[in-house]
């Protein structure tokens, strides 16, 4: 029989968006994410930099899912900020019903920036719908700003940091020792979601 030909990779995500510089520290995960369908860019740019809205991360996590069938289209009714034919519509709809993301006082708030703290949420959300194991866990009290974590987030966070999607970034202390900032609050950038995606698949 004839051997089945090696499947072809795609394009070189450093020729496709002009803003991915070869050899950067997220060209990895920025292919990842591209090969897979998980992030796309616009007018040839992938915007790396750009802080990720809440609307484009539930999006990406819905097309993890398989982009399945939103059938209940609660969140167009709960939400005054969500209405239908928009790019995040099916998605929002869908991370709602399952339970994946909530909003507050009546706003999902989709041009929202995510934090940290959300996308661990998210992410551990969707490890309970798709029952992956969510046992994994760390102490993360020893890390700089984890007394800023929101209750609702603190074992979504524990979770995150004990599956090594998040490691927090490594600061200087008024000390002069290196620490772990976990920066729980902070907002999350194209490249570190891309980043952190590519961990939570493989």
């Amino acid at each position: 029989p004839e051997p089945t030909p090696e499947p072809t990779p795609g394009p070189e995500v450093c020729e496709v968006f002009s803003d991915v510089k070869h050899g950067g520290w997220y060209e990895a995960a920025v292919q990842y994410v591209y090969d897979n369908g998980l992030m796309s860019g616009n007018n040839g740019l992938f915007k790396p930099t750009e802080d990720i809205t809440r609307a484009q991360i539930v999006t990406t996590i819905y097309r993890l899912a398989g982009s399945p069938e939103a059938t209940d289209r609660s969140a167009v009714t709960d939400f005054s900020d969500v209405f239908e034919d928009k790019y995040y519509t099916d998605a929002v709809c869908w991370a709602y019903a399952n339970g994946i993301a909530t909003g507050s006082n009546g706003q999902f708030n989709p041009t929202g920036k995510l934090t940290r703290q959300q996308m661990a949420t998210f992410l551990y959300r969707f490890s309970q719908v798709k029952g992956y194991s969510t046992e994994a866990n760390a102490d993360y009290s020893e890390m700089l700003n984890a007394d800023k974590v929101s209750a609702y987030a603190k074992d979504a966070v524990s979770w995150a940091v004990g599956s090594g999607l998040i490691s927090g970034s490594e600061v200087t202390d008024v000390n002069g020792n290196k620490v772990k900032d976990l920066n729980p609050r902070g907002n999350t950038t194209r490249a570190q979601v891309a980043t952190i995606l590519m961990r939570f698949c493989e």
